[in-house]
This record gives C-alpha cells, sequence and structure tokens, in this order.
C-alpha cells in the first residue's frame, strides 16, 4: 500500500515484515492477470478494476432530457403560435376590410382566400419533413385550415356565389374539416387541432353578416364537431371534446341573444327550431362519445351535462314567454328529453349520479314557477300529471336500472329515488294554495303518488320516505281544509278523505313491516321506521279533526267523535293482529286531542250530558281494553299504559264539565269517583297475573301511581289556590314511597319530575303576586296548606328517596329536594310577612322594603331566625351545605339590616335593631363554636 511505500523512503532502516512483502508480490501478481478470482456473494457490487470484465454489456447510453428553457418555448413555440393566430386575423381583418370598402371585387377575394390557404398548407407539409422546422410548420398548417374555414363560409353565406350551394359548401368544408384534423393526427400536431378548433368557431362570428342562418350556422357547428369528436379520440386529446361543447354553448348562446327575440322564435312552431338544436348537439355529443365503446368517457359525458344544463336554461327563460309556457306539452316533452340524455349519462357513468339529482331539481323548480305563473283549474290535470311523471322518471328508472349495478358502484340516485314521491305531494301543494275551490282530481294526483312511494319502500326498503308522504299527504289535506266552505256539511268529504288515506298508511305500515322484517339471509331485521309508520298513520286523522274542530263550528259532537271512535278501533285492531301495543297509545292520544279541542271551543252546559257519556264511554273503551284481550297484551306494556293513562285525561274533561255544567261544593268526589277503577284495575293485574317480574312491576306501577294521584287530587281539589300543584308534589313522594316497594324506575323518574315541576311552579310563579288576591287572614290562610305542604311533599320525598343501585349518585337528589323544600318555606315566610302587611284596600301581595319600620325588621328577624334554624338542621344532620346556605341567609340579613334597616328607624328602635342583630350573631358564633369540630369532616 502507498502508506507502507511512504514509510520506506522516511524510515529506510525499518525493517519489513516479510508477510507485508509476499502480500504485495501476490498482489501484483495477481494484476497480469486476465481475471480477478470469484468473491464471495456478498461483494458482488465491488469494482473489479480495470483488468475486471463485466459479467454483463453495459446498458446503452440515454440521451439526457434536456432541460426546460423558457427563453426557448418563448421563441420557438409560443411566437410561433401567436404568428399563427395573428397571421389569421391579419387575413379575416383584411378580408373584413376589404369586404366593408369593396376594393376587391368578390370572386377576387375568395380565389385569393383559396389560394393563401392552400399555400400555407402546402407549405406546412414541406416544412415539417425538417425537423428543426416543425414547430413553424405546424403554425403554417393551422393557419392554413383557418383561412380555408372562413373562405368557404363567406362564399356560400355573405356573397351567395352558385358554385356554392348548401351541399357544395357543405362537402368543402367538410373536405377541410376533414384534412385539418387528418394532418394533425398524421403528425401528431396538437395545436393544429387547437388552432383550427379555434378558427372553425370564430370564423362565423367573425365574418357575420347580421342575417339569421339558424341552419346554415349550426350546421356548420354540427360539422366542426363532429371532426373534433373523431380527432379527440387520438392519443391523449380528450380535452378537445370539452372544448367543442364549450364552443357550442358558446355559439348558442350568441345566436340567442341576437336572434331569438328578433326572430321571434317564441312563437308557434318555430319553437322547436331553437329546441331541436339544443336536443341535437346534446344526442350527438352523446353518441359520439359513445360510439365504439361501452360507456362514453368523462370528457363526453361532462360536455353532455353541460349541453343539458344550457337546455335547462333556456327552458326556465322561455316562462318568460307565455306564447311557449302556454304550451306546456311542448315545453317539458323538451325537458323530459333532456332529463333522458341526463339519466343516459348517470347510468354509464355512476361516479356522476348527482348530475341526475340536480338536473331532477331543476326540472322541479321549473315546474313550481310554471305553475306559480300559469297554473289554472282546466290545466290542473296537466300539471299534476307533469309532476307524476317527473317524479316517477327520477325515482323508478334509477332503480330499475342501477339495481344491476355492482354493490361498490357509488348509486346517489338509487338512494334519493324514494325521495321523489315526497317531492311531487310537495309540489301538489302549490295548487292548493293558488286554485279555490280546489277540485277533488287533486286527491287523485295525491293518492298515486303515495302509491309510489309504497311501492318504491317495497322495492328498495326505504321507508322513511313514506313517512314523509304521510306527513305531506296530511299538510296537503289541512290546507285544503282552509279552503272548503265553513258550514258543517263541507266536514263529511274531509272526514271521509282523512280516514281513507289513514287506512292506507296503516295496511302500508302492515305490508311493510312484513316485508323488511326478513332479510336476504333469513335473519329478522326490522326497519324502525316501518314499526312508526302505523303509529304514524293514526296521527293523520286524529290530528286533521283537531284542526276542523279549531275551524270549523260543531255543536253535535257525535260524528265527530263517531270518527274517532272508528279510527280508535282500527288502531286497536292493528295492536292486537300485527301485536302493535304503541298504536293504542296513540288512539289514546288522539281521541283526547279531539275530545280536549271540542271541549275547549264547542263545549257547552246544554250539550253536557251527550259530552259526558262520550267521555265515559272512550274512558271504558280503554281501561278495559287490556283486560278483555289480555292475551294479546300480555306481552305489551303499550295497552295497559294506555288503560290507566285514560283516567287522567279523561278525568280533566270529565272535572271541567261538571264544574260547569253541575257546580257543586263536594268536586272532590270527581277524582275519588276516578280513584275506584284504578284501585279496581289494580287489583285484578295482582290477581290476574301473579308475580313479581319486570312486565308485572311496570303494570302496577302505572295503575298505582294512577291510583295515588287521584286519591292526592280529593283533598286539594276542594280548595281554590294552587291545588293541581300541591297535587303533584304529593303525588311525587308518594311515587317516591312506591318505588321502594315496585322497583320500577318510572315511578321513582315521575315522582323526581312531579316534584321538581311543582318546586318550579310555585317558586317562580309572579301569579303570586300579580293575579292571586290577599287572603285577609294572617297565616292561616292558602299560602300556608299550598306552600307549606308543597314543602311536606319535598321534605318527604327526600325522606323516601333510595338509590340501591347507584344510578343518581352524582346528582344527589335526596339532597336537592331537602333544599327545595327549604326553599318553599323560606318562600312561604315572605309571602306570609307580605300578605300580612300589605294595605287592606290593596287586591294583591305588595311584596315591598322601606317605608314601613315593623314589616322591614319583620323581614330581617324572620331571615335570622330561619338561618338559625336552618343552621341547626345542618348541625343536627351532619351537612355542610345546609350550613352554607344558612350563613349565606344570615350574612344577607346582616347586610339588609345594616345597609337598610338602620337607616329607616332612629334612637330606641336603631338600638333593637343592632341589639337583635347581636344576638342572632352570637347565636350562630355559638353553634358553629360548639357543633363545627364535629361536622368538619361531613
Amino acid at each position: 500500500p502507498p502508506v507502507l511505500e511512504r514509510e520506506k523512503v522516511a524510515e529506510p532502516r525499518i525493517e519489513i515484515d516479510p508477510g507485508v512483502v509476499e502480500w504485495l508480490r501476490k498482489r501484483e501478481a495477481a494484476s497480469e492477470t486476465p481475471a480477478p478470482p470469484p468473491l464471495p456473494e456478498r461483494r458482488k457490487l465491488v469494482d473489479y478494476g480495470d483488468a475486471a470484465k463485466p459479467e454483463s454489456p453495459p446498458p446503452m447510453p440515454q440521451e439526457p432530457k434536456e432541460a426546460f428553457s423558457l427563453e426557448k418555448f418563448m421563441g420557438v413555440k409560443l411566437f410561433a403560435w401567436l404568428g399563427g393566430v395573428a397571421m389569421f386575423f391579419g387575413v379575416i381583418f383584411f378580408v373584413k376590410y376589404a369586404f366593408e370598402n369593396n376594393l376587391i371585387p368578390p370572386p377576387v377575394r375568395i380565389a385569393l382566400g383559396f389560394v393563401t390557404g392552400t399555400g400555407l398548407l402546402i407549405g406546412g407539409l414541406l416544412a415539417h419533413r425538417l425537423e428543426r422546422y416543425r414547430v413553424l410548420a405546424q403554425a403554417f398548417l393551422a393557419t392554413g385550415v383557418l383561412i380555408l374555414y372562413g373562405v368557404s363560409f363567406a362564399a356560400h353565406a355573405i356573397y351567395h356565389f352558385a358554385a356554392f350551394g348548401t351541399l357544395t359548401t357543405f362537402g368543402l368544408m367538410a373536405l377541410i374539416t376533414f384534412a385539418a384534423f387528418l394532418i394533425a393526427v398524421r403528425l401528431n400536431a396538437l395545436v393544429v387541432a387547437v388552432l383550427g378548433m379555434l378558427g372553425g368557431f370564430l370564423t362565423p362570428v367573425l365574418l357575420s353578416t347580421g342575417r339569421d342562418q339558424v341552419f346554415g350556422l349550426f350546421g356548420y357547428i354540427a360539422l366542426l364537431v363532429i371532426g373534433l369528436l373523431a380527432v379527440s379520440r387520438h392519443g391523449r386529446w380528450r380535452f378537445l371534446t370539452s372544448s367543442a361543447a364549450v364552443g357550442t354553448v358558446l355559439m348558442q348562446m350568441g345566436w340567442y341573444g341576437k336572434f331569438f327575440t328578433a326572430g321571434r322564435y317564441f312563437e308557434g312552431s318555430k319553437t322547436l327550431i331553437p329546441m331541436g338544436i339544443l336536443l341535437f348537439f346534446i344526442v350527438l355529443f352523446l353518441a359520439g362519445g359513445w360510439l365504439g365503446r361501452r360507456r362514453p368517457g368523462l370528457h363526453a359525458a361532462g360536455s353532455v351535462l353541460g349541453l343539458a344544463t344550457v337546455a335547462m336554461l333556456f327552458a326556465a327563460v322561455m316562462l318568460d314567454f307565455e306564447q311557449v309556457a302556454g304550451r306546456y306539452a311542448v315545453l317539458y316533452g323538451f325537458l323530459l328529453l333532456v332529463n333522458l340524455a341526463v339519466i343516459a349519462v348517470t347510468v354509464a357513468r355512476p361516479q356522476l349520479g348527482v348530475a341526475q339529482l340536480v338536473a331532477a331539481g331543476l326540472t322541479f323548480l321549473h315546474l313550481a314557477k310554471w305553475t306559480h305563473c300559469y297554473l289554472t283549474a282546466a290545466n290542473l290535470p296537466g300539471a299534476l300529471a307533469l309532476y307524476l311523471i317527473f317524479g316517477a322518471l327520477h325515482a323508478v328508472v334509477p332503480v330499475i336500472l342501477f339495481r344491476r349495478m355492482p354493490s361498490n358502484v357509488a348509486m346517489a340516485p338509487l338512494k334519493a329515488g324514494p325521495w321523489f314521491g315526497p317531492l311531487v305531494l310537495l309540489m301538489m301543494m302549490m295548487p292548493v294554495m293558488s286554485l279555490s275551490p280546489v277540485p277533488l282530481v287533486l286527491w287523485v294526483g295525491i293518492l298515486i303518488a303515495d302509491v309510489l312511494v309504497i311501492g318504491l319502500a317495497v322495492a328498495t326498503g326505504a321507508v322513511i320516505p313514506v313517512l314523509a308522504s304521510l306527513a305531506l299527504t296530511m299538510l296537503v289535506a289541512a290546507m285544503w281544509l282552509f279552503r272548503v266552505p265553513t258550514h258543517v256539511d263541507s266536514l263529511l268529504p274531509f272526514l271521509g278523505v282523512i280516514t281513507g288515506f289513514s287506512a292506507i298508511f296503516a295496511l302500508a305500515g302492515r305490508w311493510l313491516i312484513r316485508e323488511t322484517a326478513v332479510g336476504g339471509d333469513g335473519k329478522i331485521r326490522l326497519v324502525p321506521a316501518a314499526l312508526v309508520l302505523p303509529v304514524a298513520s293514526a296521527a293523520l286523522p286524529f290530528a286533521l279533526l283537531v284542526l276542523a274542530l279549531s275551524r270549523l263550528p260543531v255543536a253535535n259532537p257525535s260524528p265527530v267523535f263517531g270518527v274517532a271512535l272508528l279510527m280508535t278501533s282500527l288502531l286497536a285492531g292493528l295492536a292486537i293482529l300485527g301485536k302493535q301495543g304503541p298504536l293504542v297509545l296513540a288512539a289514546l292520544a288522539g281521541t283526547l286531542a279531539v275530545e280536549g279541542v271540542w271541549h275547549e271551543h264547542h263545549f257547552q252546559p246544554t250539550s253536557a250530558t251527550v259530552a259526558l257519556l262520550w267521555y265515559l264511554g272512550f274512558y271504558g273503551l280503554f281501561l278495559a281494553f287490556p283486560f278483555v284481550f289480555r292475551k294479546a297484551a300480555a306481552g305489551e306494556s303499550a295497552p295497559w299504559i294506555a288503560s290507566a293513562l285514560s283516567g287522567v285525561g279523561h278525568f280533566l274533561l270529565v272535572h271541567n264539565l261538571v264544574k260547569r255544567a253541575f257546580p257543586n261544593s263536594m268536586m272532590g268526589l270527581v277524582p275519588l269517583a276516578f280513584a275506584i277503577p284504578a284501585l279496581i284495575g289494580l287489583f285484578a293485574i295482582i290477581r290476574k297475573f301473579p308475580g313479581m317480574d319486570e312486565k308485572q312491576r311496570s303494570r302496577v306501577a302505572w295503575f298505582g301511581g294512577v291510583a295515588l294521584l287521584f286519591i292526592t287530587l280529593i283533598f286539594p281539589i276542594q280548595f281554590s289556590r294552587q291545588w293541581i300543584t300541591v297535587s303533584w308534589a304529593v303525588e311525587g313522594a308518594l311515587l317516591l314511597w312506591l318505588f321502594r316497594r315496585v322497583a320500577h324506575p318510572g315511578l321513582q323518574l315521575t315522582g323526581l319530575a312531579l316534584l321538581a315541576i311543582a318546586f318550579i311552579r310555585l317558586t317562580l310563579n309572579p301569579a303570586v303576586f300579580t293575579d292571586y288576591p290577599r287572603s285577609g287572614t294572617a297565616i292561616l290562610n292558602w299560602h300556608l296548606y299550598a306552600y307549606g305542604l308543597a314543602a311536606a311533599a319535598q321534605f318527604a320525598g327526600g325522606h323516601w328517596f333510595t338509590d340501591r343501585a347507584g344510578r343518581w349518585k352524582s346528582l344527589q337528589p335526596q339532597a336537592v329536594l331537602y333544599a327545595f323544600g327549604g326553599m318553599l318555606l323560606f318562600l312561604l315566610l315572605n309571602i306570609e310577612i307580605a300578605d300580612f302587611f300589605t294595605a287592606p284596600g290593596d287586591r294583591c301581595i305588595a311584596f315591598e322594603f322601606g317605608g314601613n319600620f315593623a314589616r322591614d325588621m319583620t323581614y330581617s328577624i324572620a331571615w335570622g331566625l330561619f338561618s338559625l334554624g336552618l343552621l341547626g338542621i345542618g348541625f343536627w344532620k351532619g351537612s355542610k351545605y345546609a350550613r352554607y346556605a344558612a350563613t349565606g341567609l344570615l350574612v344577607v340579613t346582616l347586610l339588609k339590616v345594616f345597609l337598610h334597616d338602620l337607616s329607616q328607624i332612629q334612637n330606641i328602635f336603631r338600638i333593637g335593631a343592632l341589639v337583635g342583630v347581636a344576638v342572632i350573631a352570637f347565636i350562630a358564633s355559638f353553634l358553629y363554636q360548639r357543633f363545627f369540630d364535629r361536622s368538619k369532616t361531613s
């Protein structure tokens, strides 16, 4: 090695290791051999040296790619392209100038144009043979094509030479187009194709004579488009299709802006001309993109969608012309064909499925505007047919076509298809709003739309649109109700319509439950919406009956209540056959709503007997239902809940009826009369269903809770102030007591809710000070029993509350109930003081400070004593929250005394106040010193 050689020169006396000398000799000998010794596999990448022979020939050197040079690009390509464009414009403007000033005779102009264009083509073809001039050659070719286009068009459209008839010119321009695109393909000259396209579209614009020649213009554009579609198939020039579509749209818009109104194309059969042109180009691009392929390319599909958008905008503009809008069959036939083209694209390209939804939305917006502007009773059947045709087109066709697609293909139209039925129903609201009276043919259209939605639900499993259709049908019926005459006879056909549609949706719900219950693998999968549909269908007649009762005068409730009874029987039958207990609850809610609205708007004491019989009849029907059909209701909870709650709802009606029609001093007998059936039902449940499983606890809880409610109503209903609030509080406490014996979570939750509601009504009720007259009796008045009983109920509820499962640990309801009771007592204390000191002449309680020393000091002393009592309870029960509340109230009391009370009094009274405050403070201090150490860990 070189290191050793340098060492020998530097140190000649050092002896060299014989082993090293031997290694050097072997290395020199090895360098003379023609090939190196074989190396281990792991060292294959090591260089063999100059004498080594490679195992394989080295790869051929590749020509390095030339780095992009902006200067070269501008100097070679860009300037050539710009030169070609400038040449084209120069020739065009020269020709135009010559035309305008008549410098050159027309035949000479045309001849010079052909000579120039042909010369450029020949020169370009010759120059293209030389590699270095190919860019310039392509520019010559493109410019020659542009000039030949312009000259041919001018000879035919401007000078009308006999030799340039329509067929001759068409053939010549076809030849030029074919030559241009053939050159572009054969020479791989994209610039020729692009400039040829630009020139082709600019020629009729630049050489326009201002005369309308619609067929010649768009025939020329069609020829140009055909050539571009053919060239776009070459290599990667797909964008030429989109470019051709853009040029076509611009030409269409330009022609429309200049010639449509001037040519009165909105009159008579002339309307078909622009519609036909638009449809022709849509079909042309669709066929050109699809020809020879399994499906059109993305550029072709996008071009069709763009042209369809232009066609829809044209149809929207046509609504401003009454002559076109009046011929709605022609107008919407045109739109129908456009929609079919869009559907064809989305079928070929499922990823563009959103385009169909956009087309459908634009079509229905068009229909909405037409309906708003031109709908009459005479063309209503045609309008309904249009709604249904377009709704079925966009709903049914995707279901038929897309069901054969792979499951992983995006199918937006298939998912949105079932929603077009509700959209049709939404459209049918417009005739209801604009026509008076509304023809009955509207309901035929609504029926067909509902059947369409139900059929699609069976085919696709989409049940939620059926619910939406039910709601919209109900809304249309409600709107129709406001268009009928306001007399009783008009209610009968209305009742027939809503009853019929309710039955249709109820049966459809039953059918859909059966159809969607079992999946393809045989497993049961109940669709929640299918379960809700029969229940929702019950709301249709009841809700509309309520609306009718709120608008129409109905003195005799028997016809309306008879329809309610019929619907109740229908829903009860469906509940038994289909084991759908919630239908009974829906029937109860609807019946109570109908009864309540009639009672509120139309009840008169003279008709009390008829109303009372209906109320008690409905109550008995719902009460007896689960007992009569015990086997069917054994596994359901809803019938038993409806049976129990029926008493609550009908009690309110019967109580008000008796109070108004049969006033007496023993109104407490009314809740007693309702408590008896509830208790009988409770004992019957215990006897008929022995044991205490989850369902039995639910039945006992509901009937026991309702019985307790009526029992608690007996006492407070005899009074005239806050009896309902007090009954809620007592009921809440008793439900918490009942929960300790029947551990049903509903009892506990309802009890807590009732106690909270009673507290809110008594604490946040301004009517106590504004509407209720002062009692006139100190302490022993209605305030004492109302707030006292409510507070006692809060304390009892806190005492009876239990939480074995630990579900309420974070909320601590027991402490909250105790706090509610304390706040009610504090509020009662203040109300009693305010009631006592209110002037006898004042009607309502006056809660005021200042102006009355005795009243102010009474407040202060009462607050102080209340805080001491609360503080003692806090130490007694070991509750830090009670102590905090007591301390806060005591601080407020002291601030009130020092800042308010002492400023209002003088001399001995001030001293007495200070002494009283001091005593209260001392007592509080003593309590803390005496008991705090024992409670600090509480």
